[in-house]
């Protein structure tokens, strides 16, 4: 089963943080975070894994939420970023600080004063997106927020929407939540604003009665009572007017409901105002509440419910007279009577009139048991475009589309994990669960570090690049090698690491002169030993000294244990009378040396630096 990972924590794109988990729905998880750069709380919606897979849907992901980024209402949550994180393809909102209708109905019933008021700002804010031809396809409690200011503000615009765009059979794929879906959407068929006006008037049944108009059944039983059942009654305190309007709302055909939210909220309000006395229209439907199943059903049981509701079509066609009064035709009429009717035969008549109750059970089993037969003998599939995706998205699509995918891996230039090749092609018609072959990049294959000890460090660096490898350059102090050639290298050479991997290079720096010692003292004798390590090595003395010098020193070396004096015509022993600062450089190169220096006769202070070339 896949799972969605809990992103609290991270920084998408390093601006957004996400602090706790406040909601989750088919698509994606919302966040409650902050945005770093405005300094202010948002709601960041992220994607789930498996959707983001899908290029197609991503892309209408993005186009969609563009749209609804310039429909300008106080009573939708308006989009203030989108994205595409590491972690996935989000969207960045704004933050409601209060409850979701669905919470609050967990309460009860709402006053029919505050369910009306409820409902009318639901359809200002949808008359806002249709008047940009956006239908939001999902209106349902959760998607609905009640600020605690008492505002109503819509969320999820547009979401349940974008779902019909990730299958490539979108026959087989129901948008919507199966309490709150129209019997337009349980058909498969177009969506327009009076799909909204319908989910609309199934929150306000729901905000009424405390629950939707169909509650109990699978996807199927419910798609199916949409369809052919009346909702039942409300309860006795709602006023006829506001009976009156959500039967219309509720209307089975698209044309008898109002046509958007503009006309719908102009009822509700009037509704405020009007006498309880209006009658209730007769013609209504319903559809339904919280989610029973989030997100696009199963494309199996979509296929179920569209053979289901095919059967219930032929049976349920309405005769109309042209005009639109919000009133359904019985959808099981009796049998036209004769001009010349026969003798009265009771029995015979109720006789008939059983069979005729029993013709809608009969068909929608006769229905039930076509779709099962066709979804079990014979039903077929075509073979997706797998190619281009990583695993998660091939065992996505894969399962959307009723194939099983059987994966492998070959070595190749292509980002490790990502699908390369499939068997059967693209298009392909095969059975419903057949095996398809699908190849995974394992990436470029192992590479044998070369050794570039000893070549010059340009040399060395176009050596590993041409190997497919990285390298990491340090310079080191190394007396007596040559500046800009590498004196090490680590992997060592001849061993396999993966594609890619950084090889690291140390390389010898050009000389220069380096502190190596210093000391100083007061008319004494001093002998101090050091070790150089280049060719060359220099002393700086300074002294402020009073009359004539009293110190000589003398150097020995290069073998500590010689203590061979060296003589003036070598290394030069120098008395610290030749001024207040002076350099001597000797060239004798590395070994261990020896400074004495003799003491004097008045008290001048000196000091004495040591410097080693390398």
């Amino acid at each position: 089963m896949l799972r969605t990972p809990d992103l609290a924590g991270h920084a998408l794109d390093g601006r957004y943080e996400l602090h706790a988990l406040i909601g989750e729905g088919a698509f994606g998880r919302v966040y409650r975070g902050v945005d770093r750069r405005l300094a202010r709380a948002v709601a960041v919606k992220v994607i789930k894994p498996w959707w983001a897979e899908d290029s197609g849907w991503v892309q209408r992901f993005e186009r969609e939420a563009q749209l609804l980024a310039r429909v300008s209402d106080p009573g939708i949550v308006q989009i203030f970023d989108i994205g595409h994180a590491e972690e996935g393809p989000y969207y960045v909102a704004e933050l409601v600080e209060g409850e979701s209708l669905a919470v609050r109905l967990r309460r009860g019933p709402l006053r029919v004063a505050e369910a009306r008021a409820v409902a009318e700002q639901l359809c200002r804010a949808l008359a806002s997106a249709h008047a940009e031809g956006v239908v939001h396809c999902d209106v349902k409690p959760a998607n609905i927020l009640l600020s605690v200011e008492g505002k109503v503000k819509v969320g999820d615009f547009g979401m349940a929407r974008l779902a019909e765009g990730t299958s490539q059979a979108p026959s087989a794929t129901l948008a919507g939540t199966p309490r709150y879906m129209s019997p337009e959407q349980a058909r498969g068929r177009a969506t327009t604003a009076a799909t909204d006006v319908y989910s609309a008037g199934v929150v306000l049944y729901e905000m009424l009665a405390g629950e939707p108009p169909f509650v109990h059944g699978s996807a199927v039983e419910l798609g199916v009572r949409h369809l052919q059942d009346r909702p039942p009654p409300l309860p006795a305190r709602v006023p006829c007017v506001l009976r009156g309007v959500v039967d219309r709302a509720l209307a089975k055909h698209p044309a008898d409901r109002y046509p958007d939210g503009t006309a719908m909220a102009a009822a509700l309000a009037s509704a405020a105002d009007t006498s309880r006395s209006a009658p209730p229209s007769q013609g209504a439907a319903a559809n339904s509440s919280e989610a029973v199943s989030q997100g696009p059903a199963d494309p199996a049981t979509a296929t179920l419910v569209r053979a289901e509701l095919a059967t219930i079509d032929l049976a349920t066609s309405r005769k109309r007279d042209g005009a639109s009064t919000g009133i359904l035709v019985d959808p099981w009429p009796a049998p036209p009577t004769s001009q010349h009717p026969p003798r009265r035969r009771p029995k015979a008549h109720a006789h008939g009139r059983r069979w005729i109750l029993l013709v809608p059970a009969l068909l929608a089993l006769a229905g039930g048991a076509l779709a099962a037969f066709l979804l079990t003998a014979g039903a077929r599939t075509t073979v997706p475009e797998l190619r281009g995706l990583p695993r998660a998205g091939v065992e996505a699509r894969a399962r959307r589309l009723h194939v099983r995918p059987k994966l492998s891996r070959r070595y190749s230039a292509t980002v490790a994990g990502v699908a390369i090749a499939q068997d059967p092609a693209v298009g392909t018609r095969v059975a419903d669960g057949s095996t398809v072959h699908v190849i995974l990049s394992a990436g470029p294959p192992p590479v044998s570090v070369p050794g570039v000890v000893g070549q010059a460090a340009v040399v060395a660096q176009g050596v590993l690049a041409r190997d497919g490898l990285r390298y990491a350059t340090t310079f080191v102090a190394v007396p007596g090698s040559t500046p800009d050639v590498v004196v090490r290298q680590s992997p060592a050479p001849a061993a396999t690491v993966p594609h890619d991997s950084t090889v690291s290079l140390s390389v010898a720096e050009a000389p220069r002169w380096r502190p190596l010692t210093t000391f100083s003292g007061v008319d004494d004798g001093r002998s101090v030993p050091f070790r150089i390590l280049g060719k060359q090595w220099k002393v700086t003395y300074s002294m402020a000294y009073e009359g004539t010098c009293l110190l000589f020193v003398a150097c020995f070396g290069p073998s500590a244990e010689a203590r061979n004096v060296l003589t003036d015509s070598t290394f030069g022993g120098f008395e610290l009378g030749e001024g207040d600062s002076q350099t001597h450089t000797f060239n004798s190169g590395p070994g261990l040396y020896r400074m004495e220096i003799s003491g004097g006769h008045d008290s001048a202070r000196w000091s004495i630096t040591v410097e080693d070339y390398y």
